[in-house]
């Protein structure tokens, strides 16, 4: 998989799951494959809702973020229009949690995801989510790119990566 940060995507700002300059964020560096992201997240205190368990809004975060970058890092530019969450267990404070997020189906201008997040220890699930992205209108996507300066350049190295790590798998070789 290749890791966003390592591969030039600016980070540099203060969105709450993948900012680095928001002090109450979640800091989030994805690694990515074609149609997929995935991220580790240790649950801090300052995250929690009920004495050390992780907010359930932070997990919506987790899992909204995961499913964003699955598409993102592809050089799509989008929003979510609807996420459905199901909580199975509760993240406790101090647990390391793997969040993952897969592009479902492309449908055009939307785009079908679902998300899972985990317990690295053991792998156990404790939320799902499914959700739809819309595909940002182009002048949206325009002045987000002239926002965020390089990120074209930085896409087009995280998808020769993953073209390149994908050749290897099927071929054995580097």
């Amino acid at each position: 998989m290749a890791r966003l940060s390592e591969l030039g995507v600016d980070f540099e700002h203060w969105c709450f799951a993948c900012g680095q300059l928001n002090p109450a964020g979640m800091h989030l560096d994805f690694d990515v494959s074609r149609d997929r992201a995935e991220a580790s997240y240790t649950a801090l205190q300052r995250h929690e809702g009920y004495d050390g368990v992780l907010h359930g809004g932070v997990v919506t975060a987790l899992l909204d973020e995961a499913m964003g970058w699955a598409i993102f890092h592809q050089g799509i530019w989008g929003v979510t229009a609807r996420i459905n969450v199901t909580f199975r267990h509760p993240a406790q404070v101090g647990e390391e949690l793997r969040v993952v997020g897969e592009v479902v189906r492309d449908r055009g201008r939307l785009l079908e995801t679902r998300g899972t997040l985990a317990r690295a220890a053991d792998r156990e699930v404790l939320a799902e989510a499914d959700a739809t992205f819309l595909r940002m209108p182009a002048d949206s996507r325009r002045r987000l790119e002239r926002r965020y300066a390089g990120t074209q350049e930085a896409f087009a190295r995280v998808r020769a990566e993953v073209e390149r790590e994908e050749r290897v798998r099927e071929h054995g070789r580097t």
